[in-house]
């Protein structure tokens, strides 16, 4: 398993000589998975299989790792197991994703060559949740400082109509 993958491929070649990619990436590679992660460290192995079905290139295969996220409701650090099949025809116009199987999603493509490493961001940010928080409660809130009972004083209002109240006993108009 080589340990580097090539930064761009061209999809519809790979798939027309039935290439096989089989690597490691570092997760500092990947700028924007970095901005969500705890910590750069780790990496994910990949093995992708390029193929044609009928004229649509394929990729399929998988991506396996690691991953360090921060836990929404502590803010500390969060494992979290990535484990992505992948299955993507590639398409150059809405026609001919309409037509795919539903097994395969839909990726447009241009005749020119695309990132790999971005094409495993991408799944790999598909595949992790909204909003990672560990299964347990981790949020234990604890104040600073102890903030004193309110003091609860029962205030008489006035009665509006106490004025009233008079006129009618004393008979005064």
């Amino acid at each position: 398993m080589s340990d580097q993958l090539p930064e761009l491929i061209d999809p519809v070649v790979f798939a027309e000589r039935q290439s096989h990619i089989q690597g490691r990436l570092n997760l500092r590679r990947l700028d924007r998975l970095a901005d969500i992660l705890f910590d750069g460290k780790g990496e994910l192995k990949v093995d992708l299989q390029f193929y044609k079905e009928g004229k649509v290139p394929i990729i399929e295969g998988s991506i396996v790792g690691q991953v360090t996220l921060v836990c929404q409701s502590c803010l500390q650090a969060l494992d979290w197991s990535v484990d992505k099949p992948v299955k993507i025809g590639m398409v150059q116009t809405i026609e001919q994703a309409d037509r795919l199987t539903g097994e395969f999603e839909p990726m447009m493509v241009s005749d020119e060559k695309m990132s790999l490493p971005g094409l495993i961001e991408d799944e790999v940010l598909i595949s992790l949740p909204d909003f990672p928080r560990h299964e347990q409660k981790c949020l234990q809130y604890q104040p600073a400082v102890k903030l004193a009972e309110p003091k609860i004083t029962k205030q008489e209002s006035e009665n509006p109509f106490a004025v009233l109240a008079k006129l009618k006993i004393t008979g005064d108009q």
